[in-house]
């Protein structure tokens, strides 16, 4: 026999689109006294065929329920109700998703809380793609903790401020018996609420209990043109049941609150000492307050991940007050340098150039030529044009000695759209940091011409680049120094621009390397989709190999996933030492097991340990590296310090002391799993 209360889910379920997504989640709540019921008022049978593909046809667990005529939002929330035989009850929409513990933790809370009416959680908004959007005042939460609050006193709240802080159906559990009694009246096909009927719903329950808002985010709540809420006239609806329920709250009566705009509420961990002292909170000027600061963020009333991209894009171009102040902002440079885009159009798709050409008519800074390799005519007599030839590096080595007034040159493709600020961020980088000589900048894709699959890059990582090419495509590059360089070697073809980074790297440092953090430019030719060319993965290990060569390291290169991307084995013509510093104040419990998986785990054979005891106070902590001392082992050396020092005082002290012809800090709470890690 169950020891806790029958939990009913109680799908309403219309629209087949995300209702798989829905289903599947009921279906996995850890909870295990539950039921899972769905009422299929879709006028096909998809809903059906997904249900019958998720639930074995003897499950106890869950059952549907086709209604022999279209019941509409309001009678098929009924006959969910009807249905229902839980103590507690969850109306989940048939496009939100539920987290595995929602229903074990709601149901514990009504379960403790016998005052308590209804239980929320914090919810995620996502969009179609299920990429979660940015929080709003409807999804901010209370407080930042689980709490209770008065529910008199709430209603008070929502009173003054007519918009529900709750949530929706998906998020809440209530008791059935509550949800029979109010639900009926209030749910009448035809006239009663529609657009607010949870929240109409969650009204009339705090005017009977409490409320508890769970802190922990348990559902997601999915924003999407064919919602129930986006259909036809639910605005006008809205504005109608927001009356209504102005009436129905101005009607209360009961206890009042003890201010306007206050509300009693304590936090839940303190919820069952009696008496119960209630704390007070402002909570009208608390979200007053988040609304200000909501409404000064990007995306807080975005639907999708696309307008949240976008209105963020946005916000990265100069106003039209900033823009008069660019002239005197571009004149304070110690110079003005000379950029010139170099496009390679090697579709000949006029269409394409023209996206490129008009982004860069459109620049807050200038360039001070353009030139294209194409095969297509060009009809701009500000466009420099050479026809493409076959090696288009080969042919750059050709085209560079002929811009004399450059300083720079700008790799682009055809298709690429620079942003509007594009070229002035990369004039002041380089006006500002001397000793640059190649630029590379975050990046965005174009597709159907709008803007999406933003990929914001590291700084400058040589690892990394040893990996794949991720700096992209789209690099500037100081003109002089590239052709005294000797320009691009044509080998390595597409990658012969990475060629170039890698013999700067060598020759003047990575500090000549500089990244733009800003999404400088968008194309039709996606980051993925560049890194997917077969050249780009033919030349990208022979890339490497010549740079490791050049440099003299021996080496080895793995393909374990991806041909693309390489692990670089580096072959030492001996085995070093390795001192490996380890420093720790009373944590013996996570240091033995360090000790213990870097002893056993560790199959490189050249290495010290050096610990330092970083004046432990524990008794046992000073035994344990008093005994390990005692054991005179070259291979594992303890140092104590007598006075409490910063991490940094501990590791220069074991550094001095140190055999090793590398150092390696590891922490005390690290633990070592691979054996070829050293």
């Amino acid at each position: 026999m169950n020891s806790v209360p029958l939990v009913s889910i109680v799908i309403p379920a219309f629209n087949p689109r995300f209702f798989r997504a829905a289903l599947q989640s009921a279906l996995d709540q850890v909870y295990d006294n539950l039921e899972v019921i769905v009422c299929d008022d879709c006028r096909t049978d998809e809903i059906k065929a997904i249900f019958d593909e998720l639930v074995a046809p003897d499950s106890d667990r869950a059952r549907y329920l086709r209604n022999p005529q279209r019941l509409g939002f309001q009678g098929n929330l009924l006959k969910c109700l009807e249905q229902a035989s839980g103590e507690y009850i969850k109306f989940l929409c048939d496009d939100d998703r539920l987290y595995n513990y929602c229903v074990a933790y709601q149901a514990q809370t009504l379960d403790t809380y016998k005052d308590v009416q209804l239980v929320v959680s914090k919810r995620h908004l996502v969009d179609v793609d299920d990429y979660v959007l940015p929080a709003r005042m409807e999804n901010v939460g209370l407080v930042p903790y689980d709490a209770v609050f008065k529910g008199e006193d709430m209603l008070a709240i929502f009173e003054r401020t007519p918009r529900n802080y709750l949530g929706g159906f998906s998020g809440a559990l209530m008791r059935r018996a509550d949800v029979q009694e109010y639900l009926p009246s209030i749910a009448l096909p035809g006239q009663g609420f529609v657009a607010l009927l949870d929240f109409t719903l969650f009204v009339c329950l705090l005017r009977r209990g409490n409320l508890v808002v769970l802190h922990s985010i348990q559902s997601t709540e999915r924003l999407h043109p064919g919602r129930f809420s986006s259909q036809g006239d639910m605005h006008q609806k809205a504005t109608t049941e927001w009356g209504w329920l102005n009436e129905m709250l101005q009607a209360r009566s009961g206890e009042d609150a003890p201010a306007q705009g206050w509300v009693r509420f304590l936090p839940l961990r303190r919820a069952q000492e009696e008496p119960r002292e209630w704390d007070e909170v402002g909570l009208y000027g608390v979200m007053a307050g988040r609304q200000g600061i909501m409404m000064s963020r990007v995306g807080s009333s975005s639907d999708s991940y696309a307008e949240l991209y976008t209105e963020w894009l946005s916000c990265r171009r100069f106003s039209e007050p900033q823009k008069k102040l660019l002239e005197q902002r571009i004149v304070s440079w110690a110079w003005q340098p000379r950029i010139v885009p170099v496009i390679i159009d090697a579709d000949g798709d006029a269409e394409a150039l023209d996206i490129t050409l008009r982004s860069l008519a459109e620049q807050d800074y200038a360039a001070d030529s353009v030139v294209v390799l194409t095969n297509a005519s060009v009809d701009d007599p500000q466009v420099l044009r050479f026809s493409l030839q076959p090696d288009w590096a080969r042919q750059l080595n050709e085209v560079l000695p002929l811009l004399d007034s450059a300083d720079w040159v700008y790799l682009l493709r055809s298709g690429d759209r620079l942003t509007q600020p594009a070229l002035l961020i990369l004039a002041e980088r380089i006006a500002q940091t001397p000793g640059l000589l190649c630029v590379y900048s975050d990046e965005g894709a174009l597709v159907e011409d709008e803007s999406r699959e933003p990929i914001f890059k590291p700084g400058f990582n040589l690892d990394l680049l040893r990996a794949y090419p991720y700096v992209g495509r789209t690099l500037a590059f100081e003109r002089r120094n590239l052709l005294d360089m000797g320009g691009f070697d044509p080998a390595f073809d597409e990658l012969a621009p990475h060629d170039v980074i890698w013999r700067l790297v060598e020759g003047a440092g990575p500090q000549s390397i500089e990244h733009i953090a800003e999404v400088q430019v968008e194309s039709r030719l996606a980051f993925a989709d560049w890194l997917s060319l077969p050249g780009v993965i033919k030349h990208s290990e022979p890339l490497v190999a010549a740079h490791l060569s050049r440099i003299g390291r021996e080496h080895v290169i793995h393909h374990d996933q991806l041909p693309l991307l390489n692990r670089i084995e580096y072959v030492h013509p001996s085995l070093p030492l390795v001192s490996i510093i380890i420093t720790a104040r009373d944590q013996l419990g996570a240091l033995e097991r360090c000790i213990d998986s870097l002893l056993s785990n560790t199959t490189y054979p050249n290495y010290e340990v050096l610990i330092v005891d970083n004046a432990s106070e524990s008794a046992e902590a000073r035994a344990w590296f008093t005994a390990m001392s005692e054991l005179g082992s070259d291979k594992l050396r303890i140092f104590s310090l007598s006075e409490a020092g910063s991490e940094a005082t501990a590791q220069n002290h074991a550094a001095g002391q140190a055999r090793g012809d590398y150092l390696l800090m590891l922490s005390a709470y690290a633990l070592i799993h691979q054996a070829d890690w050293l």
